[in-house]
């Protein structure tokens, strides 16, 4: 499987010089944007691990070879429906830490055991970490009533651009089927593929109501494959290879570019 991206590209500068005379000090937000940037960088290369392991040819590792070729094969889309799902999950994931890697860059206070805390400036080890925790607290999905995004624009307004770019992507992406599979997966349970139930035996039996009146004969629901959450699996990969591509990058590569103009993190954070 080949990504026309190189995820890589959105991490910070591997080398970085600078004069120490005149060079800004890292501040917390500067610390808690670059973690979260890491954090998500890493999300996203796992994304990609199980996408490309849906291609794998090597199932020797995954489980022992079988005579019947039927079972085989059915063993193969088993093992890639999970790599799909872990995928899923994993990109799901990037964009949840996209709203945390904006909002420690913006906040400047959180509650920390009650009391509102300023968490600009340089911190000690222990307090930087627990500050960071307290501020992951607050994050929450873009749209939703309790969330600060509105807030840190009339108080942040230079951080606009950045929290535009969350909530027009959330409001594209938070219908669309990657999310609504992500949220079955996590919430309700495991999803039917239409290539694994082609290989699965026919129904024992079929229900019938006659209409007396037209004729007509419906077909009740006698079987658990009548009320799975049905798809294509290999459908499914595409799409998450479309949105990788299309989608989610070019939103975390421009989502990064914008909060590093705004923030100018300190270069002496590595």
């Amino acid at each position: 499987m080949e990504f026309i991206n190189d995820i890589f590209t959105l991490q910070k500068p591997s080398k970085v010089k600078f004069e120490l005379i005149g060079t800004k000090l890292p501040s917390s937000n500067d610390l808690f944007f670059r973690s979260k940037q890491e954090e998500l960088i890493e999300q996203y290369s796992a994304a990609r691990i199980f996408m490309h392991e849906t291609e794998t040819d090597d199932w020797n590792h995954w489980f022992n070879p079988v005579d019947d070729e039927r079972a085989e094969k059915a063993f193969h889309l088993i093992f890639r429906s999970h790599f799909y799902e872990t995928a899923l999950f994993y990109y799901n994931a990037v964009v949840d830490i996209s709203w945390a890697l904006c909002y420690v860059a913006i906040e400047f206070a959180c509650n920390k055991k009650g009391t509102r805390v300023n968490i600009s400036g340089m911190k000690t080890i222990e307090e930087a970490a627990e500050l960071l925790r307290s501020a992951e607290r607050n994050v929450t999905s873009p749209t939703a009533e309790e969330n600060p995004f509105e807030y840190l624009k009339m108080m942040c307004p230079e951080f606009t651009s950045a929290i535009d770019q969350i909530v027009g992507f959330w409001n594209q992406f938070a219908a669309s089927n990657i999310r609504k599979r992500y949220n079955f997966c996590k919430h309700k349970g495991r999803p039917a593929y239409s290539e694994i139930e082609k290989l699965k035996p026919g129904k024992v039996m079929g229900v019938y109501v006659e209409n007396k009146s037209s004729g007509e004969k419906t077909q009740i629901a006698s079987d658990i494959s009548d009320v799975k959450y049905e798809f294509s699996l290999e459908e499914a990969i595409c799409e998450l290879q479309e949105f990788d591509d299309n989608i989610l990058f070019p939103y975390i590569a421009s989502l990064i570019k914008t909060i590093e103009d705004i923030l100018d993190p300190s270069p002496m954070v590595f």
